[in-house]
């Protein structure tokens, strides 16, 4: 009989003080999330949803091969989890260390919850951005794009699954491609608090590497391979184990990212974040592949 799978317990958030609703009631929920100067704003929950997206909840429902009950799934699309901030206030601070640094620029993030990372880029004026998660998070998404004053083409939103993308790949390289003749070309993938359900870990991994291959170009040229920048929160060294083992297995190179401008060579990614946005167990990840090291 095999070992009973040690239970996932996920710290919920902790930016709980953001206002995300468009609408003002008179009553005070918090300050506003703001990205460039731009208020980012994100539908009301539905009352009729199950579970409020804390995966704490769910990992009681957990089967023995490691799925839930509840989709966790999507349960954790439903909420704006930390990493979700952090990644957003530092695409931000990229851009304000290199002038419109996003300009240009055409991004495509994955596991995308709540939007909160996409919406932020877009506000700093990326050229393209894709938005993906599962479908059932998909609604959601579009309605938030909507709300922010974003649109097709420029935003777009499509279903992504991990252990089912060879078409949704090819979508969002359609999406890249918009307008007709251009080439389908991907500068960043965004990824924010995706490492959490081990079993997922080497499809989202695949997933990434499909992207950073990229199409074939005409030709046959391949275009350059994006950079992910990935944010993530320690929760286990069996799951930072098999997220590094993964990436090396696949010849992904990596660098934890200097946030507190203590690094003695700085890198051109790295920032000096404001400490409020800055945590001991969350960290942001530059990954490549190696032939882009120089990028």
């Amino acid at each position: 009989m095999s070992e009973p799978r040690p239970m996932l317990m996920i710290e919920g958030p902790k930016f709980s003080g953001f206002d995300f609703l468009q609408e003002s009631t008179g009553v005070s929920r918090g300050e506003p999330f703001l990205i460039n100067g731009r208020r980012i704003v994100l539908p009301p929950k539905s009352v009729t949803q199950e579970g409020e997206g804390d995966p704490d909840t769910d990992t009681g429902n957990m089967k023995e091969d490691g799925t839930s009950l509840l989709s966790h799934t999507a349960s954790t699309a439903k909420s704006v989890w930390d990493c979700s901030i952090v990644l957003s206030k530092y695409l931000e601070a990229l851009s304000l260390k290199k002038r419109d640094f996003w300009t240009g620029k055409r991004v495509l993030e994955l596991g995308a919850g709540q939007g909160i990372v996409s919406l932020s880029v877009a506000a700093l004026n990326a050229q393209r951005v894709i938005i993906t998660d599962i479908d059932s998070a998909v609604p959601s998404l579009q309605q938030g794009v909507k709300l922010n004053g974003f649109g097709s083409p420029r935003v777009e939103v499509t279903a992504l699954d991990w252990t089912d993308r060879t078409d949704a790949l090819q979508r969002a390289w359609n999406h890249l491609a918009v307008p007709s003749g251009t080439k389908p070309r991907l500068d960043y993938i965004l990824a924010s608090d995706v490492i959490w359900v081990e079993y997922l870990i080497p499809a989202l991994v695949d997933t990434i590497a499909g992207l950073m291959h990229g199409p074939k170009t005409e030709g046959g040229e391949k275009a350059s391979s994006p950079v992910l920048l990935l944010a993530y929160q320690f929760r286990s060294t069996r799951s930072d184990q098999l997220l590094f083992d993964n990436l090396d297995r696949l010849g992904l190179k990596r660098r934890k990212l200097f946030l507190d401008g203590s690094a003695r060579e700085q890198d051109q990614d790295d920032v000096l974040l404001d400490p409020e946005y800055r945590k001991s167990n969350l960290a942001i990840w530059r990954v490549w592949m190696e032939q882009d090291k120089a990028m």
